[in-house]
């Protein structure tokens, strides 16, 4: 197999920020990565959603840049693309833009993140457009579907959160409350910046260190742990009137950095990543049950899901439910054969290659791992965890993950809230 080693440089300021660059010989784009330690989960219930808010207002307006119009027009004038996001634990600013207007678009970002405007005008504006942005979810099941789950398995905890927070919240966010909380979690020591394309590392730190050096440090409070609670309702329903059901079946998953996290990667993609997996094959091409049917991992400091969604004929909500209960009930009790495990990897390790071809994935790898791990993961370290998995650990993590006492199960569509009781019973394997 071919030797996948990353060079790149690591430099550390003397007010604790991370800069990563990563030179990609006959890229022509260049991409840019900012990744803060903050996000939904640090935030308390009076104030959640005020990460999100933060990401958006920083687009609105800066020093140097004083409208969204002039932002935009500093990054796209010279034909880049930018986008925000925020996570559980992460807040990123990402760019991509030609290789040589990089140094443009670094000092653009860079006056965003320090010197946002937050003028009480567009503040107000950006409420309007969050809180559509949170009642619009709520006219897509299978979106809302996805985040009833995570209520149903970290109830009243912050992991539990749709990451934009409520609308009730959100309508009352202070402009000094947003403030303060940026001026708490955006500090240079919470920042990895990482940088990758065609590149000159040295003419990137120097500019890094023009741009922000004077930033002074400050440590931030930590989020409290979230671990699911055990003896909770297992079941989130919600009746509306679609014409399918769309349900998310949860399990207990592993932390990022636990030793579990790459058997129950294989696990995922044994269940249901792509279409020739299980839940593919048996759900949808074998017993018609459902059009859509996948899974996913969400993994976390210290905990983690896997869960899987679909989207079925009302009528046979409770035969998928059992059909998905059986392939959990399979990996437990059957090991998996050796040459299903091999051709997993061989998706997973697939997936890691495809995933790391262009500069903002590159820029993105290496600046969440920094921010994540406090290190990089070489891309070969990764792929001899995935292939040091063996049978043995699927069916460990499987039936660690998969007891009855960890199920949840989220379901928006025309069902009566009075079938919860047959679900339960359902998810004990009744």
């Amino acid at each position: 197999m071919p030797n996948y080693q990353m060079n790149y440089v690591r430099t550390t300021l003397h007010n604790g920020l991370r800069l990563l660059t990563t030179h990609m010989p006959g890229m022509r784009s260049a991409s840019i990565a900012f990744f803060f330690n903050v996000g939904s989960r640090y935030e308390s219930d009076a104030v959640s959603g005020v990460s999100h808010f933060i990401e958006h207002m920083l687009f609105k307006g800066s020093r140097q840049y004083p409208s969204a119009k002039a932002i935009s027009e500093a990054i796209e004038g010279v034909g880049g693309n930018f986008n925000g996001s925020t996570g559980k634990e992460l807040t990123s600013y990402t760019a991509r833009v030609p290789g040589e207007y990089l140094p443009i678009v670094l000092q653009t970002m860079a006056d965003m993140i320090r010197h946002p405007l937050f003028d009480p005008a567009e503040v107000e504006k950006e409420r309007g457009v969050i809180i559509e942005e949170l009642n619009s979810t709520q006219d897509d099941p299978q979106e809302w579907v996805n985040l009833l789950v995570d209520e149903a398995m970290w109830p009243d905890l912050p992991l539990g959160r749709d990451d934009a927070g409520t609308v009730e919240i959100v309508s009352r966010l202070q402009h000094q409350q947003m403030l303060d909380y940026m001026g708490t979690y955006y500090r240079p020591n919470s920042l990895v910046l990482s940088v990758a394309g065609n590149i000159d590392h040295e003419q990137v730190i120097e500019q890094v260190k023009r741009l922000f050096d004077d930033w002074e440090p400050a440590n931030h409070p930590h989020w409290s742990e979230c671990f699911p609670p055990r003896d909770v309702s297992p079941v989130r329903m919600i009746q509306k009137d679609t014409e399918q059901t769309n349900i998310c079946l949860a399990t207990l998953g592993t932390a990022y950095a636990s030793q579990d996290y790459y058997p129950l990667l294989l696990i995922n993609g044994i269940l249901g990543d792509g279409m020739s997996s299980r839940l593919f094959q048996s759900i949808r091409e074998d017993q018609s049950l459902a059009y859509d049917i996948g899974s996913y991992v969400n993994s976390y400091y210290e905990t983690g899901s896997l869960v899987v969604s679909a989207g079925v004929d009302p009528a046979r909500t409770s035969d998928t439910i059992r059909a998905i209960i059986a392939e959990f009930t399979r990996l437990c009790e059957e090991p998996v054969p050796t040459d299903e495990l091999e051709r997993i990897k061989a998706y997973v390790r697939g997936g890691i290659f495809l995933g790391l071809e262009g500069t903002q994935q590159m820029a993105s790898w290496l600046g969440s791992q920094e921010c994540l791990y406090n290190r990089v993961w070489d891309v070969d370290e990764v792929i001899a965890k995935v292939d040091a998995v063996t049978v043995e650990d699927i069916q460990r993590v499987a039936r660690n993950c998969f007891a009855p006492e960890w199920r949840r199960l989220a379901i928006i569509g025309p069902d009566s809230p009075h079938r919860a009781i047959q679900f339960e019973q359902l998810l004990a394997g009744a």
